[in-house]
């Protein structure tokens, strides 16, 4: 369950030296003859065109051999549409600069490094991301709800109290399936529990049980001792399902049926019992058909003892795995149910009460593109997916002092969600706000 999106061709760092300058034709901006030719290169590379090999220096040629690279050309080509022109050249120096390029579906943010002696070959040459095109907030969001399925969305500005009203809201009520982006109520409880003094965030507990990957605790020692702190920052950074399921049990389920009603979900009950990862994905099985009915037809209560009736069967080993690869399975039935608006009460009650670490765990994955991330003082983030969802959350404190929660929910239970098309819009989103 993973949020993040990059597009890597090769990156070798060098030396700038300084010579002087000229006008780039295309953006007005002054850039170094050598960076300017090979600017117009790495353009042409992108479009398809024919290009002398020579063109890169020594290293980049065996790092990247020409099938690779016609190969990662194409791959951006069929996400991101036909490279069109230069947007934009900031240089850092003779031999650097940031180049933003317009694709027909995006803006690509280019890192190009030359040497440092002539030809000034390319050496360097870094995709880090794409933003989606749009000229206003209005735009994106348009562009979000026309994509295949159902969508929900909440940017909303904090002011403490919760009392303003959205600035901008698509379907806020609607019920979809959130992911990990469950696994926020966790990390609000836990900050809950150490403020309280009812726990340290460096008490050592036992690994497990084990679940299934997003993570890494799931390939450690059974019973591994493990402190809070390193499980909750391995569930918020990396979506580790195993240090999540270990966090469930050891705060108890009836527990976090508490935080989900104090973060102002308006229907608890949806939440309840509090299941770990490894329980949803076991009873998606064909071969528990039995047990799977039994449990949706359940009231809530009734629920809490299946689950314990179940307990020796929902284990990883039963688990097959080819149910969390295919297509979207038990989406509207069997997962982590809010609405946007749920989303926000919980990133607002985070803002309003969470710790300076809690904070500092919340801020480590940014989601999308350090670029983006930079341009906010604080930027914290939780997302999750599966086949057929996708949910984003970010907290966010502006460059001006300005709070906002976003909460951004794609479902779809017919098919699998190209991942790519919503961070593309949702980073163009999340700089137009930056930019306000």
């Amino acid at each position: 369950m993973r949020i993040l999106y990059s597009f890597t061709l090769f990156l070798v760092c060098c030396s700038p030296i300084l010579i002087p300058s000229q006008t780039n034709a295309q953006t007005g901006e002054y850039v170094s003859a050598q960076l300017g030719k090979r600017t117009d290169e790495a353009l042409n590379l992108l479009q398809g065109k024919t290009i002398e090999a020579g063109i890169f220096d020594e290293n980049f040629r065996n790092a990247v051999p020409p099938d690779q690279l016609r190969a990662l050309r194409q791959k951006i080509s069929e996400q991101q549409g036909q490279a069109l022109d230069i947007v934009s050249i900031t240089s850092r120096g003779a031999n650097s600069a940031i180049v933003k390029i317009r694709f027909e579906k995006s803006i690509g943010t280019m890192h190009l490094d030359l040497e440092t002696a002539p030809p000034h070959r390319i050496s360097g040459l870094l995709i880090t991301g794409f933003e989606a095109a749009g000229d206003t907030i209005k735009d994106v969001v348009a562009a979000i709800d026309a994509l295949p399925g159902r969508q929900g969305l909440i940017i909303q500005q904090l002011d403490g109290t919760g009392s303003r009203s959205p600035q901008v809201a698509l379907d806020p009520d609607g019920r979809y399936a959130i992911a990990s982006t469950f696994k926020l109520y966790i990390l609000a409880e836990i900050d809950r529990a150490v403020q309280a003094g009812e726990r340290q965030w460096s008490d050592v507990v036992r690994l497990g049980p084990k679940s299934h990957p997003t993570g890494i605790s799931q390939n450690w020692p059974d019973a591994s001792p493990v402190t809070l702190h390193t499980l909750a920052t391995l569930m918020i950074s990396i979506s580790d399902n195993s240090a999540t399921d270990t966090l469930i049990r050891v705060i108890g389920q009836q527990q976090l049926a508490r935080i989900v009603k104090a973060a102002g979900h308006h229907n608890p009950d949806e939440l309840r019992p509090f299941l770990m990862t490894r329980q949803v994905s076991v009873l998606k099985m064909p071969a528990l058909r039995a047990q799977r009915e039994r449990f949706l037809e359940a009231n809530p209560a009734d629920r809490q003892n299946l689950l314990t009736q179940f307990d020796n069967i929902l284990s990883l080993d039963s688990l097959d795995s080819r149910i969390l690869t295919n297509r979207p399975n038990w989406i509207d039935q069997l997962e982590w149910f809010a609405t946007p608006q749920d989303i926000i009460k919980l990133l607002d009650h985070l803002h309003r009460n969470a710790s300076e670490e809690t904070r500092a765990i919340l801020a480590i994955n940014p989601g999308i593109g350090q670029d983006s991330a930079r341009k906010w003082n604080y930027f914290g983030y939780k997302g999750g997916s599966e086949p057929g969802v996708l949910s984003y959350g970010f907290l966010l404190q502006s460059r001006a002092g300005h709070h906002y929660a976003i909460s951004i929910i794609w479902n779809n239970s017919e098919q699998s969600l190209q991942e790519s098309d919503l961070l593309a819009l949702t980073t163009r989103l999340v700089n137009l706000l930056a930019e306000q």
